[in-house]
């Protein structure tokens, strides 16, 4: 116990040491760890002065607290080191080369640290700390890549806020540096949700190289480990999982492994695969989903054939169920149990004609269409209209207008991505008339607005590509170099920008393309009077990315809607980029006509400090330098 105490203990103190000596002193943790050891310093000396360090600390104010909080560092830097076992090499060899790796360093600022660091360890002036992280795990300069963050990243996968948000963005931004962090940590027997989290990590930095560790995982795992290790397997080498998928699907006591398992199944190319997935595609509604995702992406060559011969008849010509007369208990349950198996008939065809439109065969769409027109049950053509729409379908694209307004979210967000697809260079065409006033005016019109421009926006986001060598914004390398060269992409977010519930769309939108016909009314939005703090830095990052005098007096104006650190900070990245000289005497006087006003706190204040510094440098003996 005394060891897991002092183990956690140093973790809190590599974090306090980025937090400030004054939250350490008032942190409960500090005080746990003080009442566990101090029954112990009897017997262990050196847990007495681990005891009395706490104490110093706890009871320090002022400049005193940061001395006392070096102190307790030190002190546990021993205790670690008495507590080290030299780590031997298991064979002698010849010294090898280290694998190539990506430059990692430290491009944090010390704002931008603070603002981190207070997301990761959840400081008391920390807010939308899973917006913070994402941003900096995304920016184009990689700015979250700093070897100075890496002791938090593991003990901030134990917090639930943000773990997601780590594992997904930030931890494959840091690389293989924080793979050594994660697998010390890694417990695939315990199986905790921490290691679910670490084995996920792990595998989405090594990729191939942690097929050994997935294997394992996979023998010795609870359930939770055995999913999400076959789950990544499959995501890894889809022949290499496909043998133990085929077992797993079929054969596991656990419902949440056989689901990963037929996920895993995704891209087998066997028969006895395809026919594992069509089995389960008539199972339990977890099983049939997961099948239905495995088997729209399914290469084999029967499997078109295979999916349509399921579009039976019977499902065809599949009526209401019509409720019979019952008077006994056995006639009750018999009623009962034919209406269940009618209700399960109806979510099964639904599910087939999600599945028949995602194929995207001709003889499927024409199924599917035929269902939307012709089908006697109304959940059924519902899901037909739903299906037809993701998929973009030109064939009936009059008829489905009207049941696109009030289809779910997801439906409208694939309706979009389905037009583009289905031929990028007639998506404007196509979706320009839901920019319409009178269509805006229709009921969630601009919703429909909002998600068409969101998604054009994401074909001009530059981001690394993904294994496969797709980008990494999802979208498709054709689709995204036609959608760049329609430069009425841009014309239609410039016409946006007039409709205040479009603006922030248009703005993304912008931003992205980065075309310098925009400024002029970029220019434009940074004079209107109420912008959301939201929408000035979208327009502060827009006239960055422009050079024209006016640009200046702008920031300034746009300065005035935001509030606190991180959207001063983020102010402030622009401006540092911008580096005009002549920024400095204009932005200096706009902070210390705002002091006068409303004195910023440290935090605030910070960000506009740093920004100076740099803009009022000595330009000369800088050249000179260089």
């Amino acid at each position: 116990m005394a060891k897991d105490t002092l183990k956690q203990l140093d973790r809190d103190v590599d974090r306090w040491l980025f937090a400030g000596a004054q939250i350490a002193r008032t942190d409960p943790n500090l005080a746990g760890a003080r009442d566990m050891l101090a029954p112990l310093a009897a017997r262990a000396p050196a847990l007495g002065k681990v005891t009395q360090q706490i104490e110093k600390l706890q009871n320090a104010t002022g400049k005193a607290a940061a001395s006392e909080l070096l102190a307790l560092a030190s002190l546990m830097a021993q205790v670690r080191g008495a507590q080290a076992t030299p780590a031997l090499p298991e064979a002698s060899g010849d010294m090898q080369p280290l694998p190539p790796a990506r430059k990692i360093g430290t491009p944090l600022t010390p704002t931008e640290l603070n603002t981190l660091v207070g997301a990761l360890t959840n400081a008391p002036d920390s807010r939308q700390r899973s917006r913070v992280i994402r941003d900096y795990a995304t920016s184009d300069r990689c700015a979250a890549r700093d070897l100075r963050i890496l002791p938090l990243v593991v003990p901030a996968l134990s917090d639930g806020a943000i773990a997601e948000v780590v594992v997904q963005y930030l931890v494959p931004a840091l690389g293989e540096a924080i793979v050594p962090s994660l697998q010390r940590q890694l417990d695939l027997e315990k199986g905790r949700a921490l290691d679910v989290r670490l084995l996920r990590a792990i595998a989405r930095i090594e990729g191939a190289k942690a097929t050994p560790m997935l294997r394992e995982g996979i023998e010795k795992g609870p359930p939770d480990i055995r999913a999400a290790a076959i789950a990544e397997l499959g995501r890894i080498d889809a022949l290499a999982a496909e043998p133990i998928a085929l077992v797993l699907a079929e054969k596991d006591r656990s419902k949440e492994v056989r689901v990963a398992a037929v996920h895993a199944l995704a891209g087998a190319p066997s028969d006895e695969a395809l026919e594992v997935l069509l089995r389960a595609f008539g199972g339990t509604a977890e099983l049939r989903s997961a099948a239905e995702s495995s088997l729209a992406a399914s290469k084999h060559p029967r499997a078109n054939e295979r999916i349509v011969a399921l579009f039976s008849p019977e499902l065809r010509d599949l009526g209401h169920y019509r409720i019979k007369k019952a008077t006994t208990k056995e006639e009750k349950d018999a009623a009962a149990k034919e209406q269940k198996a009618h209700t399960n008939q109806v979510e099964y065809l639904v599910d087939l004609v999600d599945l028949l439109a995602t194929r995207g065969t001709d003889e499927g769409a024409n199924l599917v269409l035929e269902a939307f027109r012709k089908h006697k049950v109304k959940d059924v053509r519902d899901a037909a209209a739903r299906a037809l729409l993701r998929i973009g379908y030109p064939g009936a694209w009059e008829e489905l207008m009207p049941s696109l307004y009030d289809a779910p979210d997801a439906t409208k967000d694939d309706f979009v991505g389905g037009v583009v697809a289905l031929d990028p260079a007639k998506a404007h065409e196509r979706l320009a008339r839901f920019f319409e006033p009178a269509v805006l005016a229709q009921k969630n019109g601009l919703d429909l607005a909002q998600r068409i421009l969101a998604r054009i926006a994401n074909h001009f986001v530059e981001l690394e590509e993904e294994d496969d060598g797709t980008p990494g914004n999802g979208e498709s390398a054709e689709a995204t170099q036609v959608i760049r060269k329609d430069e009425r992409w841009v014309d239609l977010g410039v016409a946006a920008l007039g409709n205040k519930g479009l603006r922030i769309s248009a703005l993304t939108l912008l931003l992205h393309a980065g075309s310098p016909k925009t400024l002029g009314d970029a220019l434009s939005v940074s004079r209107e009077e109420g912008l959301s703090s939201e929408e000035a830095l979208l327009v502060f990052e827009c006239l960055g990315k422009h050079r024209d005098p006016r640009i200046l007096h702008a920031f300034l104006r746009l300065l005035e809607p935001l509030r606190g650190g991180y959207e001063y900070g983020r102010a402030c990245n622009v401006m540092t980029a911008y580096d005009d000289p002549a920024l400095a005497p204009m932005l200096r006087g706009w902070l210390d006509a705002k002091q006068k006003r409303k004195r910023l706190s440290r935090a605030e204040a910070a960000p506009f400090e740093e920004c100076l510094r740099f803009l009022e440098r000595a330009r000369a003996a800088a050249s000179e330098d260089d």
